[in-house]
């Protein structure tokens, strides 16, 4: 019995020294993941969580500034709208805002680039905050978005967390004051790395295992997010402004991700909504499955995959550019 014990002590003493290796690895081979404090939590705004204006902070060693209105740009200020400007602006989460990718290689910025060759006078503006969702994204468009005069409209959805309510709950508290408590270890590289992992599939496992009550009864994620993707397309309609909505993949459990596409494909299909699921294109390249994320602790996406959704999306908005260059033509078109 007492060998029995000493085997269980020093097979927990072992497994903390190799944690503790495998921490000190990953942080010497991966920068800091936050040095500074972007966002505030206001309960004035339906957004809940915002940007602060004028941010200059690192992110995994790569700079993050935010312009006068708290997104994400490389000028301190979003000027006004020129004349014969085409303004696109972009509504979505962290794998449009980019965590750790530098602000020249995000998507949206590559999508402009490439506008410009053929549209000079197009600009694409990011208005994408981490840990949103749709609900978030229609408040952006109602609080910021409309101001800015814009002339067509990418909605970036991430299906795998955006019809969720999980993290716009926690917002919420955060901006009333009744902030939930953070767990210590989830700072830990060796957590998001590896435990984290560990544990979303041991709790799949536990859900299929013992299913839950409320399993079949209303799906209030779904519904209040979906909610809020019609109240877009309604202001889109009522402003005569071409909507696209992508479907971003997640970069990893390519094959997990079909499930809740299809919903949105369906959906899509079912209202009438331009939708571009991009996750089938991801597969059809090849991509392995896990490679494009950032880095072994962090699945937002990378350079490549900043790359490979601007060249999925520049056709679509190129032609969403020509028609209002020439209306005649896409009229005799449709």
């Amino acid at each position: 019995m007492r060998l029995v014990a000493w085997n269980a002590l020093l097979t927990v003493i072992l497994g903390l020294i190799a944690l503790a290796g495998a921490e000190a690895y990953l942080r010497s081979t991966i920068g800091p993941m936050r040095e500074g404090q972007l966002f505030e939590y206001r309960a004035d705004s339906k957004r809940l969580k915002v940007m602060k204006p004028g941010m200059h902070m690192n992110i995994y060693g790569v700079e993050v500034q935010t312009n006068d209105l708290g997104f994400r740009d490389n000028r301190a200020r979003v000027p006004p709208k020129a004349p014969g400007e085409f303004r696109i602006i972009v509504l979505g989460d962290s794998f449009t805002f980019g965590p750790g990718v530098d602000y020249e290689h995000l998507y949206t910025s590559l999508l402009r680039e490439h506008l410009q060759r053929g549209h000079p006078q197009v600009t694409v503006i990011n208005l994408a905050v981490e840990g949103y969702n749709i609900i978030q994204y229609a408040a952006v468009l109602e609080e910021v978005g409309l101001s800015l005069e814009p002339d067509a409209l990418l909605v970036s959805l991430f299906p795998v967390n955006d019809f969720e309510l999980d993290t716009y709950a926690a917002n919420y508290q955060l901006a009333t004051g009744h902030p939930a408590a953070a767990s210590w270890y989830e700072s830990l590289y060796v957590y998001r790395a590896y435990l984290h992992h560990a544990g979303q599939v041991a709790l799949k496992v536990l859900q299929k295992a013992v299913p839950s009550a409320t399993a079949d009864g209303p799906d209030y994620g779904w519904d209040k997010n979906i909610a809020a993707l019609r109240e877009i397309a309604v202001t889109t309609e009522a402003k005569g402004m071409p909507l696209t909505i992508a479907l971003l993949p997640h970069t990893r459990g390519f094959r997990t991700q079909a499930t809740i596409f299809g919903r949105i494909n369906a959906y899509c299909r079912k209202s009438s909504l331009p939708c571009i699921d991009l996750l089938e294109p991801l597969r059809a390249s090849g991509a392995r499955d896990g490679a494009l994320a950032l880095n072994a602790i962090d699945s937002h996406p990378n350079v490549e995959y900043n790359r490979f959704i601007a060249a999925q999306l520049a056709p679509r908005l190129e032609a969403v550019v020509a028609a209002a260059e020439h209306p005649s033509d896409a009229a005799l078109q449709n």
